[in-house]
């Protein structure tokens, strides 16, 4: 009898959520997530405002902090198998590695070197060597460098808006992250603009693990790997895109994609 060849194990998942309650006060904002985020892959979080898609991906690298009275009171979040709410980790690291692009780009009032510098400053890198290498590469991949290379030293509020996003990203992937978070990145953007982000972000995920939240059904469809839909703080369905998108198992995402969702 021929022996049996052993199956590839499936790589673990970068980030992990399991059975997380999250409140803000007395008020429950998402109740009882899990959901696995996996490598290399982008995962959309899509469904309708207020339904808990930014506080989910906040959570992630636990911006949510930031808010008096916000916490996870129930459940845990990995990245790379690490509770991010140990009282081991340190917020600094966990921001290097779990990076994150906002819904207006927020550059800083400095040049464009110094922004996509910044966070490797903060870390304590002082070469400028290495500086110099992280700055071409962070822009090479957010589809910067060719138009910006000859203008490092220019101040980066002088930038279009869609150029600015990009330089968000690039500050975003200087460090290195092991996973990118995007909060409606294409919202405040045009049609044209919109359209190089979504194609950055296909390009992006070759190197990281991106998850976005989006209000913009078709764009999920056009970037995203996974989806999950989220409903009144509750995780109704979590598939692959397609799947999702043409044979929902939940009627809820079914009537939300069909637009019948009231």
């Amino acid at each position: 009898m021929p022996e049996s060849v052993p199956t590839a194990a499936k790589p673990a998942p970068v980030v992990q959520v399991r059975d997380m309650d999250f409140r803000y006060g007395d008020k429950t904002a998402l109740h009882g997530i899990s959901l696995e985020v996996e490598s290399h892959r982008v995962t959309a979080l899509i469904g309708p405002s207020g339904c808990g898609k930014s506080t989910l991906l906040r959570c992630i690298n636990r911006m949510n902090d930031r808010v008096a009275g916000a916490r996870v009171s129930k459940g845990e979040i990995l990245v790379k198998g690490k509770n991010i709410h140990d009282a081991d980790v340190d917020l600094t690291q966990l921001r290097r590695q779990v990076g994150m692009v906002f819904q207006k780009s927020n550059p800083f009032p400095k040049t464009i070197y110094e922004n996509v510098a910044y966070g490797l400053r903060v870390h304590g890198v002082k070469d400028k060597t290495s500086l110099d290498e992280a700055v071409e590469r962070s822009l090479t991949q957010a589809a910067l460098w060719d138009e910006l290379k000859d203008r490092l030293n220019a101040h980066a509020l002088g930038l279009s808006g869609g150029q600015q996003q990009r330089l968000c990203i690039a500050r975003a992937i200087a460090t290195m992250p092991d996973v990118l978070l995007m909060d409606e990145p294409c919202s405040a953007l045009d049609p044209i603009a919109t359209l190089k982000i979504e194609e950055l972000i296909t390009q992006l995920a070759r190197n990281y693990t991106v998850v976005i939240v989006t209000h913009n059904m078709q764009q999920a469809v056009r970037v995203s790997d996974f989806t999950a839909f989220l409903h009144l703080g509750k995780l109704v369905e979590f598939a692959p895109t397609e799947e999702l998108f043409t044979n929902p198992r939940e009627k809820l995402t079914d009537s939300y994609l069909r637009g019948t969702f009231s």
